[in-house]
């Protein structure tokens, strides 16, 4: 049921390919929006307000470029300050990341076998595929650029400073009004991303009233009031993701440009 290193670095490429093509699309709309009344005075400041907009979408980042298409034209030299846009980021420091990433799983690791059932304790560990993930980047973000994924969307899975998700590992009974989640049994779970719009959980799970099955770890994807979703795999996730965030990246910018 768990995926190789392989499958999951190709879902990766997929989905930065995916969230790649989305911002072609928002490069293209910030480009052609025109003011209500043109005038030379108006067309002098959209020359400006366009450049301006964009790095607002990239949380203010200074950009040198005169107009957003270079950003796509330029991408090799802008990537590493724009990574978030395409959905993943990983730190440049790599004996940083290691550090973070044992700390992550070690205190991971020990709550969950410190709050699960105690027949399933002595089997727990954290999700294979979660590790694996987290040796190829430090972070996988929802839909939007950053000034939306910071502020709505939020995090599918990030090993950056959140103290919450290093030290706390809810237990998923609350989460079971969902009914997403009605045709599993879920012994634990924990949350691995969030944002004010946005909840993501690696749920240790198997179907209802089947006790033969073994437990396995899955993906519960949560946007609160819009869509919720329990994936088997992280491929599997990135995917869901992907096609869930279109129209939240697209929304927010049509109502301001």
């Amino acid at each position: 049921m768990y995926s190789s290193p392989e499958e999951i670095s190709q879902a990766l490429e997929r989905y930065r390919a995916h969230r790649f093509s989305v911002l072609e699309k928002i490069i293209s709309m910030i480009e052609h929006t025109q003011p209500c009344e043109p005038s030379e005075e108006c067309a002098r400041h959209y020359e400006s307000f366009r450049k301006e907009f964009l790095e607002m979408l990239l949380e203010n980042r200074p950009l040198d470029i005169d107009k957003p298409i270079e950003l796509l034209e330029r991408w090799d030299h802008f990537k590493h300050i724009a990574d978030i846009t395409v959905g993943t980021s990983v730190d440049t420091d790599e004996t940083q990341r290691i550090s973070r990433r044992e700390a992550f799983f070690s205190a991971l690791e020990a709550d969950l076998k410190e709050k699960s059932p105690e027949d399933i304790r002595g089997t727990i560990a954290v999700p294979p595929e979660l590790r694996l993930l987290a040796e190829q980047v430090d972070g996988v973000w929802g839909p939007g650029l950053s000034e939306w994924t910071c502020r709505f969307h939020g995090a599918f899975f990030t090993l950056y400073d959140d103290p919450e998700i290093d030290t706390e590992v809810p237990y998923c009974p609350p989460l079971m009004d969902d009914e997403t989640l009605e045709e599993f049994d879920v012994a634990i779970g924990a949350m691995i991303g969030h944002g004010s719009e946005q909840e993501c959980w690696a749920v240790l799970s198997r179907v209802r009233d089947n006790s033969d099955q073994p437990w396995e770890w899955r993906y519960y994807i949560n946007r609160y009031e819009i869509d919720s979703r329990v994936l088997d795999t992280i491929p599997d996730a990135l995917s869901c993701l992907a096609s869930m965030g279109d129209l939240a990246i697209l929304t927010p910018i049509i109502g301001i440009i």
